[in-house]
């Protein structure tokens, strides 16, 4: 526990109404269940937590990781040198009215995919087969099935640190394009709100199968992952070029190229994150001297790597 982090701890304590914990394990929260200990973890249990948190920032200067679901990241062994937000309960709400849906920053994608089915909103069926939250989507534009979360997207309600102001910006405000979003730097997205159409029941159910059974199919669910590790080049597969350039077959330590997906790094019991972090510089590499193609990783990560020397399967 640093000195700055045993100061946010002491304000978070005193004014959170969430869960506050020294030195807690991130790994759990995250879909690859790999990563080291925060200085501080808090379970943020509404508005109010998040004014502590900001004031926690100026006081000890402390950085944020917000955890969300952690379906597309990649913690350090070493951990993470500050304060590990993850949104709760006050988080998680959602309502629909006529053509739209409003919902917290917590509200897990494939819930509010059921939601709209429920109420005949088609649009979002995409959706169901993201294991992400609303706040964690938005801020990626995440997609699946040829489509992405700005096609429905209409507002975003965003708490910036470390100043703690609240901000709805429209969906062209957020500056979306293909996996990314250009929010204020400190956002926090709290909630949003998306505007769909009006569909069948018997539409929606089918549209929603076909995104689960493509996930199903093309996505390796049996060991633990972090979703697509790159972003697909201009024109271009990233999976294609990794299957050319290095096969299926490649692994370091724990960690391996899927053979389901070749953009989809698994890790097995064994793994820890230096070895998912050294087979995908590994495969930039392969593929950047055998292309020229540079594969920028969607996947997120959090804190210090280190490279797993070659031949050596702990490092």
């Amino acid at each position: 526990m640093t000195n700055a982090g045993d100061v946010a701890a002491r304000i978070l304590t005193e004014r959170a109404h969430g869960r506050v914990e020294r030195n807690g394990s991130i790994a759990p929260l995250t879909s690859y269940r790999l990563g080291g200990r925060a200085d501080v973890m808090l379970d943020a249990a509404g508005l109010e937590d998040l004014e502590a948190l900001a004031a926690a920032i100026k006081e000890a200067g402390v950085p944020v990781l917000v955890v969300g679901r952690g379906s597309n990241m990649l913690v350090s062994d070493r951990g993470f040198d500050g304060v590990a937000l993850r949104l709760g309960a006050g988080f998680r709400w959602s309502n629909a009215s006529g053509r739209t849906i409003e919902a917290g920053g917590a509200m897990p994608l494939p819930a509010l995919a059921t939601l709209a089915m429920h109420h005949e909103l088609a649009g979002f069926e995409f959706a169901v087969a993201i294991p992400a939250s609303l706040g964690g989507a938005v801020r990626m534009n995440a997609g699946a099935h040829g489509h992405e979360l700005a096609e429905v997207l209409s507002s975003v309600d965003v708490f910036v640190l470390p100043d703690g102001t609240r901000r709805r910006l429209s969906a062209e405000e957020a500056g979306f394009s293909y996996r990314r979003s250009d929010l204020p730097t400190g956002s926090i997205v709290t909630a949003a709100s998306l505007t769909l159409r009006m569909g069948t029941t018997e539409e929606i159910v089918a549209g929603m199968n076909e995104a689960k059974e493509w996930r199903r199919r093309t996505q390796p669910l049996n060991l633990p992952n972090g979703g697509s590790v790159f972003k697909n080049p201009p024109g271009d597969h990233a999976a294609r070029l990794i299957e050319q350039v290095c096969g299926k077959q490649m692994r370091v330590g724990g960690a391996r190229i899927s053979e389901v997906h070749a953009n989809f790094i698994v890790a097995e019991d064994d793994a820890r994150a230096d070895d998912v972090y050294t087979l995908l510089r590994r495969i930039q590499r392969m593929v950047r001297e055998d292309t020229g193609v540079e594969l920028e990783p969607e996947l997120k990560l959090i804190g210090e790597f280190e490279e797993v020397p070659d031949g050596s399967h702990r490092g």
